[in-house]
């Protein structure tokens, strides 16, 4: 035991201050002695009010989390639970809310606060980023993957975006796939006014430890046997098995065709906690659904919308087109499969516990596609 102690290396989050008395974050690497298991998993240090007002406004609400009645899941033998992030009082409800909180407070640092972000004309993290920055009095700008002809009759979506207060802006194919790079950031800044840009989805560091919160004590008290996420970015999957400390089994349907979300929920582990070590092992108690995205993202197959009334009639809950109807697509066919060939984490008598990330303001896409004849768009 002292031999594993003395060969792990973590990171320690800290804040420090400069002689304006303004707080910054710095992440300590300490090298053969792990002086906490889970350091990541301390609740992040504030500063102080009159330096970032929003900060506390913005802290997501507490999601109700009830027991549903599905019937795979009767049938399967398992306890079925549904944590509704989908439902909670907040201007961005789902997961946007925790993967923008602390972009929030950094937005708020700047000079004149602003927040500059990436999506498509249906984008579930547009919608939210526009919202929370209406309520908050925060300027947002939306790159959109889109020609500009594509912007003359706007989306639901995008004209809520709009009617908040977001500066929509075309951004061609070609020049999407360059949003990463820091020549395109810099040249973001320089011709909006130097926002602070948040990557599509929020998927980076900061969105990941804001998705710690997303476990609850309660839920490292009395651990789950198996819980169950959708995934596209891996940010909010990543934060959930950093919260989760190993207690519980995590599921991750994935979203996104050939692409290995264990990879990148793995990257995103590392990049938050800066221990590639560390990553590896809480990735022991993760496992991927590869298989879980119904043809690609974005598609919404007959499929997916029979099974999405279907569920909605039984459960009264209703899911999303893009991401949480797959993924339960996909636990329903592990479910019917006899007991001896499922995972052990999935057996009769099994809490499983299933977060839904939201997303469902992305329906209104299948009615309006529906009307023009021309079929489903993709999310973001």
């Amino acid at each position: 035991m002292l031999a594993a102690a003395l060969t792990t290396m973590t990171s320690l989050q800290v804040i420090l201050f400069r002689k304006d008395n303004e707080a910054f974050w710095a992440v300590i690497k300490i090298f053969r002695v792990q002086i906490a298991l889970h350091v990541a998993n301390l609740p992040p240090m504030k500063p102080p009010s009159h330096t970032s007002p929003l900060s506390s406004s913005f802290s997501p609400p507490q999601p109700r989390t009830e027991k549903v009645d599905w019937s795979p899941a009767i049938a399967a033998g398992i306890d079925f639970y549904v944590r509704r992030l989908d439902s909670i009082p907040s201007p961005a409800p789902g997961n946007k809310a925790w993967k923008l909180q602390f972009h929030v407070e950094r937005a708020m640092r700047m000079h004149q606060p602003a927040m500059l972000t990436f999506g498509g004309a249906w984008s579930n993290h547009l919608h939210a980023t526009a919202a929370t920055g209406h309520a908050l009095g925060i300027r947002t700008i939306g790159m959109v993957r889109a020609e500009p002809s594509e912007l003359e009759n706007l989306t639901p979506t995008l004209q809520d975006c709009t009617d908040w207060g977001m500066e929509l802006v075309p951004v061609s194919r070609a020049e999407y796939r360059e949003k990463h790079l820091p020549f395109f950031k810099a040249w973001l800044r320089d011709r909006f006014g130097n926002p602070w840009i948040v990557p599509e989805g929020a998927g980076d560091a900061l969105g990941t430890m804001g998705c710690q919160s997303l476990i609850t004590s309660d839920d490292l008290e009395r651990p789950w046997d198996a819980i169950i996420v959708s995934a596209g970015t891996g940010a909010t999957a990543a934060g959930l098995a950093i919260g989760l400390r190993g207690v519980s089994h995590l599921f991750i349907g994935n979203a996104l065709k050939g692409v290995d979300m264990s990879d990148a929920v793995q990257k995103h582990i590392e990049s938050a906690l800066m221990d590639a070590q560390w990553a590896a092992e809480i990735m022991e108690n993760v496992t991927s659904w590869n298989d879980a995205h119904q043809g690609g993202f974005g598609k919404i197959t007959p499929i997916v919308g029979e099974f999405m009334q279907q569920f909605q009639t039984e459960t009264g809950v209703e899911l999303d087109g893009i991401y949480t109807a797959k993924t339960l697509i996909k636990l329903q066919s592990v479910l019917s499969v006899p007991s001896e060939l499922r995972s052990e984490k999935l057996q009769r008598k099994s809490r499983v516990l299933f977060i839904h990330s939201g997303g469902i303001q992305g329906n209104r896409s299948m009615a309006f596609t529906a009307d023009k004849n021309a079929g489903s768009r993709p999310l973001s």
